[in-house]
């Protein structure tokens, strides 16, 4: 969970560094605007071909520089709204990410043709063929389109959020993110799965409910089983108290099964899911020590042989 609130940050250092350099440029070319357009960078029949061609460049890559500042400035302005618009619960967290992503895409987007148009492309008539270029792009793009619609409702259908445990498709991991197309897991070993939110029909949350961890302990056929189970009425309920991780439990569930070399105790506890592995270790190493301490066998494989007489 900690995790998943690192990556609310609005930019990252490399952008922080770009938006000082384009804001630097900005502000000398505000500083310098008449030397620039005026005396620094005037095309003439003197200069040769290259000069004038780098001449005609550099008020577009510095308009270009403006540019990008703005965009850098907008983003970063808008990932620190959303940032403290959108914390505290896992549902907003969720979807503030969505929201900021959406808003990523359109702020590019409005960049890139503004790009365009200081490169002198006819940034109107692209715009007056997007209806075109949307058909198409839309006939092309079907499954971009459904994983786009997909994350939009697994946000708001709240089944799925930041920070949850999930299983999906027998992966099991934390949700680190759920973007316009796609959802990162990530796993107990730092492992990252990306999964297209088109593609995620059925799942398991882990996280809403209280989980129920469980061990199972044999004991010899020889122990007295009423004995066993009184050892565990005594002392089972001091074991809360050394496992703070558990909030309800431990508890013996009696007899699981009758096993080939011994007789198999069910034991269960309630806890967090993000510590469900931690419990089932504790509860085994505890279990232990109090099977040694009351002198209860644990028993292991045995084979008997049987000799044929002559």
């Amino acid at each position: 969970m900690e995790n998943t609130k690192k990556k609310g940050k609005g930019l990252t250092y490399t952008g922080l560094v770009l938006l000082l350099i384009f804001a630097a440029v900005t502000v000398l070319s505000f500083v310098f605007y008449d030397k620039i357009n005026n005396e620094w960078f005037i095309q003439s029949e003197e200069n040769s071909a290259l000069v004038n061609f780098i001449y005609s460049i550099i008020p577009k890559l510095i308009h270009t520089a403006q540019v990008l500042f703005v965009t850098l400035l907008v983003l970063y302005i808008v990932c620190s709204i959303m940032k403290a618009i959108f914390k505290g619960t896992p549902r907003r967290i969720t979807i503030g990410r969505l929201v900021n992503s959406i808003v990523k895409v359109v702020v590019w987007v409005a960049c890139v043709i503004a790009v365009l148009a200081v490169w002198g492309f006819n940034v109107g008539a692209l715009i007056a063929s997007a209806g075109i270029l949307t058909l198409v792009i839309g006939l092309g793009m079907q499954s971009l389109i459904a994983d786009v619609v997909a994350g939009i409702f697994l946000v708001c259908d709240g089944t799925l959020q930041v920070g949850d445990i999930v299983t999906i498709d027998g992966w099991r991991g934390t949700v680190q993110e759920i973007g316009i197309r796609n959802t990162r897991l990530i796993n107990a070993s730092g492992d990252i799965r990306v999964a297209n939110n088109s593609t995620i029909k059925v799942f398991v949350n882990q996280s809403r409910e209280i989980s129920l961890p469980t061990v199972v302990v044999s004991i010899a056929y020889e122990e007295d089983i009423a004995k066993v189970e009184k050892v565990f009425e005594d002392n089972l309920p001091a074991l809360k108290e050394k496992l703070p991780l558990i909030t309800d439990g431990p508890f013996y569930k009696g007899v699981d099964k009758l096993g080939e070399s011994g007789v198999d105790l069910l034991f269960a506890a309630n806890c967090n899911e993000a510590d469900f592995f931690q419990v089932q270790r504790d509860l085994n190493r505890e279990l232990k020590i109090l099977f040694t301490e009351n002198d209860i066998s644990i028993p292991f494989p045995q084979v008997v042989v049987h000799q044929a007489k002559d």
